[in-house]
């Protein structure tokens, strides 16, 4: 028995690519468990329909794709396995699935599958499928997206946080979407112009960017438009771990924005959320400035 037991625990399985052990197994199946029961926790303090079980089942897939993700960056097993233990647990995940069921789950989704298929392979085909199905994603999001509204501000703290989210609204709803298909086009003119070469980690910094910038900008972003940053911010961190600030400084804010929609207060002044976010654009583009004067 004690040899049969030996044998379990250090013997190797294979399915497909993916090598594990009996404890590899049985603790991916332990945090798994935990994820079930901590959105059980919460589930039922608000309507429950198939929307929501579906957003929910994609989060499991989601924390496995964003491993996947991490493992063809790093070739780190450890750090593979951790993104998905983090993200089956991550608050602002378990809170747009389990408390609201929001469909952005299904958008943000597509914007990692579209990550993987665009930054980690070298075939063109399957780059322009990854630019094809984050578009969809893209298309997902701006059908929720709300224009008109009584403030800039819908519980997410972006700009306008900073310089009032109730003065000129209806003049900023419109100006504000121009200016950031603005600075997108600006951006994409430069790229090209200079014939910058998007690397995968090249790739990865823009897509935090991005991540970052346009619920940023645009306006009347509901809570939830920081949860892309927040599981791009993870993987960031996992590809370069001098970057861990990045993801825990958004997640305090993404949670706060969360806390904000649903008990409408904050332990700080939603301003200060917004000089946050402020602060990891800029570090962010830095980043993605020094990369491309090397190249």
């Amino acid at each position: 028995m004690d040899e049969f037991l030996q044998r379990l625990i250090v013997k190797n399985w294979k399915i497909g690519k993916l090598t594990f052990t009996f404890l590899d197994a049985l603790l991916a199946v332990c945090i798994t468990g935990t994820g079930i029961m901590l959105r059980l926790a919460v589930v039922e303090y608000t309507v429950t329909d198939s929307q929501k079980l579906g957003a929910m089942i994609i989060d499991f897939i989601l924390a496995f794709y964003c491993g996947e993700i991490v493992y063809e960056y790093t070739r780190h097993r450890n750090k593979a396995f951790l993104t998905y233990a983090i993200l089956v647990i991550y608050p602002t995940m378990i809170a747009n699935s389990a408390l609201w069921g929001k469909n952005s789950v299904y958008s943000v989704f597509f914007f990692f599958v579209g990550l993987y298929y665009f930054a980690l392979h070298d075939k063109e085909r399957k780059k322009w499928l990854g630019l094809l199905v984050a578009a969809v994603g893209a298309a997902r999001a701006l059908a929720v997206f709300r224009l008109s509204s009584e403030s800039m501000n819908l519980g997410w703290p972006n700009f306008y946080e900073i310089i009032g989210k109730e003065a000129f609204v209806e003049l900023f709803n419109q100006v504000s979407v121009l200016c950031l298909f603005g600075i997108l086009f600006t951006m994409l003119y430069v790229f090209v112009k200079r014939r910058i070469e998007i690397t995968k980690d090249m790739a990865l910094r823009l897509f935090l960017f991005l991540a970052i910038l346009i619920p940023y900008l645009a306006p009347s972003m509901p809570a939830w438009a920081g949860l892309t940053a927040d599981i791009g911010a993870l993987v960031y961190c996992m590809r370069r771990p001098r970057k861990f600030y990045v993801p825990i400084l958004h997640l305090i804010v993404s949670y706060s924005a969360y806390a904000y929609a649903l008990n409408g207060e904050t332990k700080l002044p939603m301003v200060l959320y917004a000089v946050i976010l402020l602060a990891l654009l800029v570090d962010t583009g830095v980043g993605i400035f020094r990369e491309a004067a090397k190249g």
